[in-house]
């Protein structure tokens, strides 16, 4: 088997996330199956000219380098497999991008992937602000190599401006300026710093053979993660464990192993295992607190002071990725900052709105929009949530992770929220559909026992269907306190005539805070 070290990535990765399991995403399995030779091609002579043309200009073998074609992965990629440098290109893609005949947008290309070589960079992950640096680097190093090939400095920004781009600092790749101005100062400094990246990538290379084995162990542990979240088999969640723990234990990777492990336990649904593991991080930061939060908070438990203190100081614009700043606004949400989380759940939006969606972790799309639209839903902006609530069921219906825990109880959880967004839309033909869908999941009693039927007596008093609703609200009450399903039988009564049961379940109502239940007690009771 073939372990695949660090991936980098031309154009924007699939994972938004700063430290999420970014390599487990649909797009490891596509460079599994290319660099496995299952789906690899023979490069044209073209990228294979380009790859002579810039080792020989710049005084290294070509069998420094690995060149696949891989018409699949939507990008060009540097890797080290095995201890061997390769370049994973889809050359399919970047035809459809170059508006040109001119040969510079392929050496670009495939300097800039050279450079992740030459720096180090393939050899250890990185965090996006990291990653933004490596990326620059890259492109200094492509822009020089344009120089010694005589390209023009005007090639720089006609390859760059055919490449997709984010609009803000925020994500692994920088913006189209920023790119830009760095390739160019690479053109314009060529000959000053030659000699200095190719001493640095020899250092380098040296570090990564001594750390080879480390580094296919942390590989062996994604890899089972992975094979894990596609399967929901419980041999690879031991094996994956069992990897991870070896590296905790040797104190490998600083953070990474607790934090993929705690997400590990996260894919099998066990909250409290995943906080065990993240508690034993020494000097927490800001996205273990944000890990930390989410965990405790799914198990309705109190956050320990020294998460709080961290989780209060937090600073918005410092935190990056997808999944963090969407933890970060449920924060802001449940204390009371309703405006600082719509700032940071509207921003995501438009990123991911703007951007191609088959680039971004589906799982990681799948966690926004269902936080999104619970949000949504306490704004009492229900139609907007329909749609996006709606696209997080289809986002799940289509994955690959039905089988783990986890994707199964979001699963659950959107559909809850997909139905409350249509009884407060009056979509009341879709509601009684997606209660007939939820009912066919693998709910357990308990959760039927609570939304599924406090939802079902809602749809039945909404479409007049008032005794049945009665009856349904009662057995919700027998089961649940809940003042305002009080209330809602109380108008149930007062339907069918019973004034007496009505006033006796407004005046519940009314003493636990429904404030309408109170009007209703004043106007419709004589008490």
């Amino acid at each position: 088997m073939k372990y695949i070290l660090t991936v980098f990535t031309l154009f924007i990765p699939y994972c938004i996330s700063a430290q999420s399991v970014c390599k487990l995403s649909q797009q490891e399995l596509d460079l599994y199956l290319c660099v496995n030779d299952y789906t690899s091609i023979e490069s044209s002579a073209s990228l294979t000219l380009g790859l002579s043309e810039i080792v020989s200009e710049i005084g290294l073998s070509q069998s420094n380098f690995t060149m696949k074609t891989c018409n699949s992965i939507k990008n060009a990629v540097a890797v080290i497999i095995d201890g061997e440098r390769e370049l994973l290109i889809d050359e399919n893609y970047l035809s459809k991008l170059n508006n040109s005949t001119n040969s510079s947008f392929y050496l670009f290309i495939l300097a800039h992937e050279i450079g992740h070589h030459l720096n180090g960079h393939t050899l250890k992950s990185s965090d996006n602000s990291t990653s933004r640096k490596q990326e620059l680097e890259a492109d200094y190093f492509a822009g020089f190599v344009l120089k010694k090939l005589d390209g023009s400095i005007q090639d720089i920004t006609d390859v760059l401006n055919n490449i997709p781009h984010p609009n803000e600092n925020i994500g692994t790749h920088p913006i189209l300026k920023d790119r830009i101005f760095i390739a160019e100062s690479g053109f314009n400094n060529a000959e000053l710093k030659e000699q200095e990246i190719l001493q640095k990538f020899e250092t380098e290379i040296t570090e990564k053979i001594k750390n080879a084995e480390k580094i296919n162990t942390l590989n062996l542990a994604r890899s089972l993660y992975y094979k894990y979240a596609k399967t929901g088999n419980m041999e690879f969640f031991d094996s994956s464990r069992r990897f991870y723990e070896e590296l905790i234990n040797k104190n490998l990777f600083g953070n990474i192993p607790f934090i993929e492990l705690s997400y590990l336990h996260k894919l099998n649904d066990d909250s409290k295992s995943s906080i065990q593991i993240l508690n034993e991080i020494q000097n927490p930061n800001s996205y273990t607190a944000l890990l930390l939060y989410e965990n405790y908070n799914k198990l309705e438990q109190s956050i320990p002071n020294e998460i709080e203190t961290i989780l209060s100081n937090i600073v918005s614009t410092s935190v990056e990725g997808l999944t963090y700043r969407t933890i970060l606004a449920n924060y802001y949400l449940n204390t009371g900052k309703t405006e600082s989380a719509k700032k940071i759940f509207n921003s995501l939006l438009t990123t991911i709105e703007e951007s191609d969606k088959e680039e971004i972790n589906k799982y990681e799309l799948i966690h926004f929009y269902s936080n999104y639209s619970y949000f949504l839903n306490t704004q009492s902006e229900f139609e907007q949530s329909v749609e996006i609530s709606k696209n997080a069921l289809d986002l799940i219906k289509t994955s690959e992770y039905l089988n783990n825990n986890q994707v199964n109880s979001i699963f659950k959880s959107c559909y809850n929220t997909y139905s409350v967004a249509l009884l407060g839309s009056k979509n009341y033909t879709l509601l009684e559909q997606s209660l007939t869908d939820w009912r066919k999941l693998d709910l357990t009693q308990n959760e039927i026992n609570e939304d599924f039927l406090y939802l079902t007596a809602r749809l039945q008093e909404e479409t007049g269907k008032t005794k049945e609703a009665i009856k349904s609200f009662q057995l919700y009450l027998e089961l649940n306190n809940d003042p305002f399903a009080n209330f809602h039988l109380g108008k149930c009564y007062l339907e069918n005539k019973k004034s007496n049961s009505a006033c006796s379940e407004f005046k519940i109502a009314c003493a636990n805070g429904v404030e309408l239940a109170c009007r209703y007690l004043k106007i419709k009771c004589d008490d």
